[in-house]
């Protein structure tokens, strides 16, 4: 689930460095009987090797990232398995106080080409949707810090 180009963070840049934890929401683990899932341990481990890979991750860092798996919208069987993912991402202060959050909504759909088995197929798409989600968050994060002119998170 991690994007496969992650640009790092200039030194300049208000955000790196800047994320110390992580908290993740909303998940569920798969049951092999049942559809593929994205599990909060796996979306928040990859959140996190994203965020180290960016340089927003420190130990010192002055927020928390909260994320919170609003929808996983699945379907039920196919040939093509589109997958659409709504993440909400949180910045918060050691207070908890909000200073950034938004809603990244996502898509991926994993062809027929890559995998003869459905749940193979959902479970390619479910990765897709998570991957791409956590690349679109990333350069949300960027373009903020450049639309404040380096200013901080507000």
């Amino acid at each position: 689930m991690i994007p496969a180009a992650i640009a790092p963070l200039p030194a300049g840049n208000p955000h790196r460095g800047a994320i110390s934890g992580i908290g993740t929401a909303g998940g569920k683990d798969t049951n092999p009987a049942l559809a593929s899932q994205i599990a909060d341990a796996d979306f928040k481990a990859a959140l996190r090797s994203a965020l180290l890979l960016s340089g927003a991750y420190s130990a010192s860092g002055r927020y928390v990232l909260r994320s919170e798996i609003e929808e996983i919208t699945q379907p039920l069987f196919g040939f093509d398995m589109q997958v659409a993912l709504t993440v909400r991402y949180r910045l918060q202060d050691r207070a908890g106080k909000t200073r950034w959050e938004r809603r990244i909504v996502t898509r991926h759909t994993a062809r027929l080409g890559e995998a003869f088995l459905g749940t193979e197929r959902l479970r390619y798409a479910n990765e897709g949707a998570a991957r791409e989600n956590i690349a679109a968050f990333l350069r949300e994060l960027g373009a903020e810090a450049r639309a404040e002119g380096g200013a901080g998170v507000s």
